[in-house]
C-alpha cells in the first residue's frame, strides 16, 4: 500500500508515530491499522484526505490524514484517528465494473463518513451517497449520518454501505449462497452498468442513489405499477419514475462481466414464502377452475396467510403486514415455490392455467381495492407529517409520487371496507366517492394484481415485474431485464381473427387511449394497462357451477365478482337484460381497475386499444404454433443505446417504421407501441 501522512497536529496524540508511515507491514511501533478500499472497479492511486467531523456536523479545513490507493484500491488509515471522520477520495483510475474499459476519476470525488471507529471502509458511489443525503438534511451530524446510511443500507437490501467489502466470483458464475460480498459486488456493478448504459456522471450517479434510496426502492426492485383511472374510465399511462440503478442491477446481473455471482434480480430476495406444494385435484378437476378453487381453498388460504412480503430491515413475519414503509407502495412480494400438479393432472398447461384463473377468481373474492400497492396483504398505516399512505384523490398522474403531499392517489375511493363497490352505470356518470375511514386500503394495481397471481402461482419466480412498462416490454430474448413467457403481436386489428388462439391466463396489454401528443413519442400510444384473458364468454359464466357470483342484479355487492363499472362497459345495444344472448355475449376478461380485481366485458377500450398479449403458460408451444410463430415479438437490432424495439416477423417492421414495440431498457423503462397494426 501507499504512504500515509498524518498532520502534525495530530502527532501529539500519537507520540509513537513518524510523520511517514507505512499502511502495511511496519514495525514493532506502527499504530492498529484500519483498511479500506476506494472502489467504482478498484481506484489505482487516488489520494484519500481523511478530515474531522465535530458534534455539530462541522468538516475540519485541513486534513488530518492523508494516503494514497495502492493498484487494488485498497488503503489504510491509523485506528486511533478521532472519529468520527469523513474520507474524501479524488483522482486515480479503475476498470469499469461492466464494460472492462479503463476509466480515470476526472472532476469526481468519492466520500465516506464514519461517526466511530468502522471494521472496513468502502469508499463508493454508495458511500457517498450516504454523504450527500446526510449533507442534504442538514450536515454530517452523527444522527443524519445514521439516518442516510439506514436509507441507503436498505436500498441495497440490508447491508452496510460503507463497510461491506465485494466478494467477486468468476464472471458470470451464480453462487450458491447469497453474501453480503455478492450483494455489495452486485451493487457496485450496476452503478458502473447505470452509468454507461445513461451516460450519467458520476456526481449525478450519486444522486441517483440517493434519490432511489429516499423512495424507498431497492436494488431488486422499484416502486412502480400503473397508472391513475382517466375521467372517461380508461386507465392513464403512469408518469415516469426514474430507476436507473436498479435498472442498472438488472442489465448488468446478464452482463458477461459480472463476477458478483448474482445473476439474477430474484437471487436477491431472501424472503421465501410458501415452499413449493402439491394441489389436490380429483381427475374431473384438473381443467375446472371452479372445482380447482373448492379443492385448493386451503392451499390457497394458506399462502395468503404467509409472509406476502420480501422482509427489509425493520420489518419481520409479525409486522409485515401493518410496516410504515418509507414508500406509499408498501413492502415487495415474497417469492413464493411452486404449484404442482396432482398424479391426477396429466394435462399440465391445463391445469395450470386454471389453475391461474382459480387464484384470480380467488383474490377477486377477497375484495381488493385498486391500489398502488405491491401486495394485497399490506394495509397503509395513517399519514404522518411525512407520507401521504391514504391518499384517494382523483385525477393525479401515479401512485407513490416523490412529493408525499402532492397529489398522489394511493387506492380509489370506489370501494368500500366492507368490500361492496360503487356502482357506475355509463362512462359519463362520475359516482360519489366513499370517504377515507370507510375505504377498503388493501388492493394492488393492474400491474401489480398479474404480478401477484403469477407469483402466488409459483409460476414466475417473482420475475414478473409489477411495473406496466417493464411487464409488457420485457423478453427473455432481449437478454435485458428477462421476463419469463413469449410476448405475441395479437392486437388492435387482427383480434377478431385471432381471438381463437387466446387462452386462458393470456395477459393483454393496453394503450393509453389517447396518443401521447409530445416529445419524441408524439404521435404513439404509451402502455398503461394489463387484463387476464378468462377464455369465457358471459353466457359460460351465467351457466357455472359459480353463477351466483355473476348475477347482474348483485353488482356492487361484496359477494359478486362483476365490476362496479360493469354496466359502463358495456356495448351500445348491450343491457342487463339481453347480456349473453348471441350478438350480446362479449368475452370476458379479469383485470384491477375502477374499484380492483373483477370480471368486466372485453370490449370498447379494451379491446380498441389491444397492444400484445404476454403467454407465461405454454410459451414454448406458441413458438412452435405455425399459426403463432409469425407473431413471436423479439427484439431488433439496436440502433440507439438505452432503447430496444421489439417486433413479429409479420408485422415486418424496423426500428424505425412499422408496427412496433419501443422499449426503454435504462432508467425509467417506458414502453411505447408504435406504428399501426398490420
Amino acid at each position: 500500500m501507499r504512504r500515509l501522512i498524518v498532520s502534525t497536529a495530530l502527532l501529539a496524540c500519537l507520540p509513537f508515530m513518524s510523520v511517514l508511515l507505512a499502511a502495511c507491514g511496519g514495525s514493532a511501533a506502527s499504530p492498529r491499522m484500519v483498511e479500506g478500499s476506494v472502489y467504482l472497479g478498484p481506484v489505482a492511486g487516488a489520494t484519500i484526505s481523511a478530515y474531522a467531523i465535530d458534534a455539530g456536523g462541522k468538516i475540519g479545513a485541513t486534513p488530518v490524514a492523508r494516503t494514497i490507493s495502492d493498484e487494488n484500491g485498497r488503503f489504510a488509515l491509523p485506528a486511533d484517528l478521532h472519529w468520527p471522520l469523513l474520507l474524501r477520495a479524488s483522482g486515480g483510475s479503475y476498470l469499469e465494473e461492466a464494460t472492462g474499459t479503463s476509466a480515470s476519476v476526472d472532476g469526481g470525488t468519492l466520500s465516506a463518513a464514519y461517526v466511530a471507529r468502522p471494521s472496513a471502509m468502502l469508499v463508493s458511489a454508495f458511500s457517498s451517497a450516504v454523504v450527500a443525503d446526510a449533507q442534504a438534511a442538514g450536515g454530517l451530524t452523527p444522527a443524519n449520518i445514521a439516518a442516510a446510511a439506514a436509507r441507503v443500507a436498505a436500498f441495497l437490501g440490508g447491508i452496510d454501505p460503507q463497510q461491506t467489502p465485494p466478494a467477486f466470483v468468476a464472471a458470470h458464475t451464480p453462487t450458491g449462497t447469497v453474501t453480503d460480498g455478492n450483494r455489495m459486488a452486485l451493487a457496485l456493478g450496476a452503478e458502473s452498468q447505470s452509468r454507461g448504459d445513461t451516460g450519467a456522471t458520476l456526481a449525478a450517479s450519486v444522486q441517483n442513489i440517493v434519490a432511489q434510496s429516499a423512495r424507498g426502492d431497492t436494488l431488486a426492485a422499484c416502486h412502480a405499477g400503473a397508472g391513475n383511472l382517466a375521467a372517461d374510465g380508461t386507465l392513464a399511462a403512469p408518469a415516469d419514475e426514474a430507476c436507473p440503478v436498479t435498472t442498472g442491477a438488472a442489465n448488468f446481473s446478464v452482463n458477461p462481466l459480472n463476477r458478483s455471482g448474482i445473476t439474477s434480480l430474484a437471487m436477491l430476495n431472501a424472503t421465501q414464502a410458501s415452499e413449493n406444494q402439491t394441489a389436490t385435484a380429483s381427475a374431473a378437476a384438473c381443467g375446472d377452475r371452479v372445482a380447482l378453487l373448492a379443492e385448493n381453498l386451503w392451499l390457497f388460504q394458506g399462502r395468503k396467510n404467509d409472509v406476502q412480503a420480501s422482509l427489509a430491515p425493520g420489518m419481520t413475519s409479525s409486522n409485515w403486514s401493518t410496516y410504515p414503509t418509507t414508500s406509499t407502495w408498501g413492502p415487495h412480494a415474497a417469492s413464493y415455490g411452486r404449484i404442482a400438479p396432482p398424479a391426477s393432472c396429466a394435462d399440465v398447461d391445463t391445469f395450470r392455467r386454471e389453475l391461474v384463473m382459480a387464484i384470480e377468481n380467488y383474490w377477486v373474492d377477497q375484495n381488493l381495492n385498486y391500489c398502488h400497492h405491491h401486495i394485497p396483504g399490506w394495509t397503509p398505516p395513517e399519514n404522518t407529517g411525512s407520507i401521504d399512505y391514504r391518499d384517494s384523490s382523483a385525477g393525479s398522474t401515479s401512485g407513490g409520487s416523490a412529493d408525499a403531499h402532492s397529489a398522489s392517489m394511493t387506492c380509489t375511493a370506489q370501494r368500500g371496507a366492507d368490500g361492496a363497490q360503487t356502482i357506475q352505470t355509463s362512462a359519463s356518470q362520475t359516482p360519489a366517492p366513499i370517504t377515507s375511514q370507510a375505504l377498503m386500503w388493501n388492493g394492488a394495481d393492474c400491474s401489480n394484481f398479474t404480478s401477484w397471481v403469477y407469483n402466488f402461482a409459483g409460476l414466475a419466480s417473482n420475475q414478473l415485474s409489477g411495473a406496466i412498462g417493464a411487464q409488457a416490454c420485457a423478453t427473455p430474448a432481449s437478454g435485458v431485464d428477462p421476463l419469463t413467457g413469449v410476448l405475441l403481436d395479437i392486437n388492435r386489428g387482427n383480434i377478431g381473427a385471432m381471438e381463437q388462439h387466446l387462452l386462458p391466463g393470456d395477459l393483454l396489454y393496453i394503450t393509453q387511449k389517447d396518443k401521447v401528443g409530445s416529445g419524441t413519442f408524439a404521435d404513439d400510444y404509451k402502455l398503461a394497462h394489463v387484463i387476464t384473458w378468462t377464455g369465457k364468454r358471459f353466457s359460460d359464466l351465467q351457466a357455472g357451477a359459480d353463477r351466483a357470483k355473476y348475477d347482474v342484479n348483485r353488482i356492487g355487492q361484496p359477494d359478486s365478482r362483476l365490476g362496479g363499472d360493469f354496466q359502463a362497459l358495456l356495448g351500445p345495444t348491450d343491457t342487463l337484460a339481453n347480456l349473453g344472448q348471441p350478438g350480446h355475449d362479449p368475452w370476458m376478461i379479469i383485470d384491477s381497475h375502477y374499484a380492483g380485481p373483477a370480471y368486466r366485458p372485453f370490449l370498447g377500450w379494451y379491446a380498441g386499444s389491444l397492444s400484445h398479449v404476454r403467454r407465461i403458460i405454454g410459451a414454448d408451444a406458441a413458438a412452435a404454433d405455425p399459426q403463432l410463430a409469425a407473431l413471436v415479438i423479439r427484439p431488433l437490432p439496436p440502433t440507439r443505446k438505452g432503447w430496444l424495439t421489439l417486433a413479429s416477423k409479420q408485422a415486418n417492421a424496423t426500428a424505425g417504421s412499422g408496427y412496433r414495440l419501443v422499449y426503454q431498457t435504462t432508467g425509467t423503462q417506458a414502453c411505447y407501441q408504435a406504428g399501426t397494426p398490420q
